[in-house]
């Protein structure tokens, strides 16, 4: 029997590496990932060639390029497709819709994956994941149809999954993994039993870090990454052109698309307007740089560039390869709510960098939409107090900010 690890995120793949590597080094494992971002495919390749997986699956994760993308991108000015092949792939999606209901969920993932593979369900007798799209559950439960004892483990997937409603399924899981599983929100519940912990990534493992470093491409060109004030982007967007004054069919055909973005954007707005300030504040006395999401696109940059700050080279690489890589000595890391703020203190161990994290949530999401955020992070805030932040109003912000623009011994 072997073990199958299914990742939808970078995250995802490196807890799996971790757990791979320094739990099950000897048991023989599968990887199922997702083409769900630009390079997975390249990623894919480097996986094969590195050999820790018996086979990699890559799913085509994304729907085909079809009327709906046409129209967009037609808006957007970019070239695609043209209308006919456009119409033609909407019909293979009609099909692939067709065959999933006639064939149900083997079809679903089978029918997408590249080369021509095939996934052998019944094979597995231990599988890890975290059901955040439902083609990770169907995978689960295809697993557990073939073998009904199979082990169910949930990995970490950022500070979501220390949240309640991140692992409050329809399966039954045996174990969630977690860095630092007492940070749950459910630590002292029910749940709380299946917790185990994953082993801290080793600031002196080399040999760990040359592995990720040639799945992830990524290279240590010896960048100073000291003294510095780093903005982590969160995947929004803004509302896109070609649904801005939608009229007709098109308003039609084209409104499930609009209410989505409706709420994004207001989120990606408001992200830009505490952006703003950051640049405003402190952009003359420390050097600025900005993040991107590893899935949002290079267009993404150009709003934040509009204030004086520079882009972080290699965007699709996850942040904890960066932390794997350099010192952050006397640095500030602003988000609204990124995971990648909290590995630096919660994945490591023998890294002694001297961070500063503000957290700001409170001023961007409204009712009660950010419960579970706010009881993790006021909880992180106090197992690190001298570390976190958590500004709760735009005037508590800018406040923070002019002390930074004193010095940071003046945040202590």
């Amino acid at each position: 029997m072997k073990t199958l690890f299914i990742c939808l995120t970078d995250y995802q793949l490196l807890n799996a590496l971790n757990i791979k590597l320094h739990l099950l080094k000897d048991k023989q494992a599968d990887i199922l990932f997702f083409d769900n971002k630009e390079g997975n495919q390249q990623l894919a390749e480097r996986l094969v060639k590195i050999d820790i997986f018996d086979n990699v699956y890559l799913h085509q994760y994304e729907n085909i390029n079809g009327l709906h993308k046409y129209f967009r991108n037609k808006t957007d000015r970019i070239q695609t497709v043209g209308f006919v092949e456009a119409i033609l792939n909407s019909l293979k999606e009609v099909r692939y819709k067709v065959g999933l209901r006639l064939f149900g969920k083997k079809f679903k993932i089978n029918n997408k994956l590249y080369f021509n593979k095939c996934i052998d369900f019944k094979i597995y007798d231990q599988v890890f994941g975290i059901i955040t799209k439902d083609l990770v559950e169907d995978v689960m439960q295809l697993i557990l149809k073939g073998n009904p004892q199979a082990e169910i483990n949930f990995i970490e997937d950022g500070t979501s999954t220390y949240w309640r409603n991140s692992i409050t399924k329809d399966i039954s899981v045996n174990n969630i993994w977690l860095y630092q599983p007492e940070l749950a929100n459910y630590y002292n519940e029910t749940m709380g039993e299946k917790l185990k912990q994953l082993p801290a990534i080793d600031w002196n493992n080399n040999e760990f870090r040359n592995i990720i470093n040639e799945i992830f491409d990524f290279e240590n060109k010896g960048e100073d990454y000291n003294n510095k004030v780093i903005f982590f982007d969160q995947n929004w967007d803004p509302m896109p052109e070609y649904l801005k004054n939608l009229s007709g069919l098109k308003k039609i055909i084209l409104n499930n698309p609009y209410k989505k973005h409706q709420k994004e954007s207001r989120l990606y707005d408001k992200k830009m307007e505490l952006f703003r300030i950051l640049a405003d504040s402190i952009s003359d006395k420390k050097e600025i740089i900005v993040k991107l999401h590893p899935r949002s696109g290079d267009s993404f940059a150009a709003d934040y560039l509009q204030s004086k700050c520079k882009m972080a080279a290699n965007v699709r690489v996850p942040w904890e390869v960066f932390e794997d890589n350099y010192t952050f000595n006397n640095n500030i890391w602003v988000t609204v709510s990124s995971t990648a703020l909290c590995s630096l203190l919660m994945s490591f161990k023998n890294k002694t960098d001297d961070v500063k994290l503000i957290f700001l949530y409170k001023m961007v999401y409204s009712g009660d939409n950010y419960q579970e955020d706010n009881e993790f992070f006021e909880r992180l805030q106090k197992r690190y107090p001298g570390n976190v932040y958590i500004p709760k109003t735009v005037k508590e912000y800018a406040e923070l900010l002019k002390i930074e623009a004193k010095g940071i011994e003046n945040w202590i």
